[in-house]
Formats: C-alpha cells, sequence, structure tokens
C-alpha cells in the first residue's frame, strides 16, 4: 500500500467498518492525516497501527487502555497481556 486510501478503501482493505474508523479516530486510537479537502486518508502506518488496535481489542483489552498502549504511557504492556489471559483462561 504505497498511495494514501480514502476512508471506504482503507475500511475494505482492513476489514473493519467506516464506523468503526470514524470511532476510533474520535478517541484518538487511529488519527489519519486529512486532505485538502478534509477527507481521512489513511497510510501504510495507519494500517499497522489498525491491526495492532484489532488485535489488542481481539484478546479483550478495553479500549482505553489501548490508548494508553499505543501512547507508550506508564501501562506496562507486558502486565496487560498477563492480566488479559488470566483473565481468559479463568
Amino acid at each position: 500500500m504505497s498511495k494514501k486510501l480514502r476512508t471506504q478503501e482503507f475500511a475494505e482493505l482492513a476489514g473493519v467498518t467506516v464506523r468503526t474508523l470514524h470511532h476510533y479516530d474520535r478517541l484518538g486510537l487511529l488519527q489519519p492525516q486529512r486532505s485538502k479537502s478534509g477527507y481521512r486518508v489513511y497510510c501504510r502506518a495507519d494500517l499497522e497501527r489498525l491491526e495492532q488496535i484489532v488485535a489488542l481489542k481481539f484478546i479483550g483489552v478495553p479500549l482505553k487502555d489501548i490508548a494508553a498502549l499505543l501512547r507508550g504511557s506508564d501501562l506496562d504492556f507486558g502486565a496487560t497481556l498477563r492480566a488479559q489471559r488470566k483473565v481468559l483462561e479463568e
């Protein structure tokens, strides 16, 4: 993916809905660039970040924790994964 993609194209490529992309944008999880006309445009880095979000969400990490993990805050990624594993095992 070398060119910039608009929301619908990116959603189809990533296997998510446009509504999901807009929601993640509002939460600050995935903030694409904007075209001159104001449309969201996505690049390869956005796809990689979305893959991280989807993987973490799949294992049950809450979106607020995902946001903290992706921001590189003090939230311990390893501890979060261990806690999620414990929950899944129970």
